[in-house]
């Protein structure tokens, strides 16, 4: 079973603990340090059906998502009631272009991995939730170069990643653990910024972490810039 087609096994049998009912608090604290530019142009990897997308919009910002689930993709702009014209991406075979009526919101229905900056151009800003965490982490480094490829020159990433002990989960899978030590990896000699802005018990209130054997869970976001 591909990455996609597992995936799209999780909408449909509603797996989808990782959905926020609201925007995300962090987006809202450290929006200040993502958002320099007015308006930006921001990307939101794996996106899901983020709220965090409609409220991007509605400050002004134009929004791009990429996601390789429909079903997620439709449920974005059926909940938000907000009406959108799909059409064909050249360059990707299969792939899906929705926006909304002011193209304030666009998503890409494709695999994150054949997206390119010839496709959707550069960006300004991305807001990373749990989508660094979702990749497989053989894939990091391929993930990070795409991310990377279509971000400008001073752009920013704000990234929410967790760190726990892998040999507590009794369940493997997602969210991935995340250490300071692969962030650096990743992104520390493409970076003049790494900055942790948060440091937050994520156990506390979070029974499905407790269960798959967890003693202590945290939730670190940090601001980057590219060079």
């Amino acid at each position: 079973m591909s990455r996609i087609q597992t995936w799209t096994e999780g909408w449909a049998e509603g797996r989808t603990s990782f959905h926020g009912t609201n925007v995300h608090k962090s987006l809202l604290e450290f929006q200040s340090k993502l958002l320099v530019k007015k308006p930006s142009r921001v990307l939101v990897p794996l996106c899901g059906k983020t709220l965090d997308m409609r409220w991007l919009a509605e400050e002004g910002h134009e929004v791009v998502g990429v996601e390789g689930v429909i079903q997620a993709v439709m449920e974005f702009f059926e909940e938000q009631e907000l009406p959108y014209k799909e059409s064909d991406v050249p360059g990707i075979k299969g792939a899906k272009l929705f926006e909304n009526e002011d193209k304030k919101i666009k998503i890409y229905l494709c695999d994150f991995f054949q997206f390119s900056k010839d496709i959707a151009g550069q960006f300004d800003a991305i807001w990373d939730r749990a989508s660094l965490v979702a990749i497989d982490p053989p894939l990091r480094q391929q993930y990070t170069d795409v991310l990377l490829s279509v971000l400008s020159p001073g752009g920013r990433i704000l990234i929410e990643v967790y760190e726990y002990n892998p040999e507590e989960r009794k369940q493997k899978g997602t969210p991935h653990f995340v250490p300071e030590e692969v962030i650096q990896k990743l992104y520390g000699e493409k970076c003049t910024t790494i900055d942790l802005l948060g440091d937050n018990d994520h156990l506390e209130g979070n029974e499905r972490f407790k269960e798959r054997g967890l003693t202590w869970m945290r939730q670190k976001i940090r601001i980057m810039v590219l060079k």
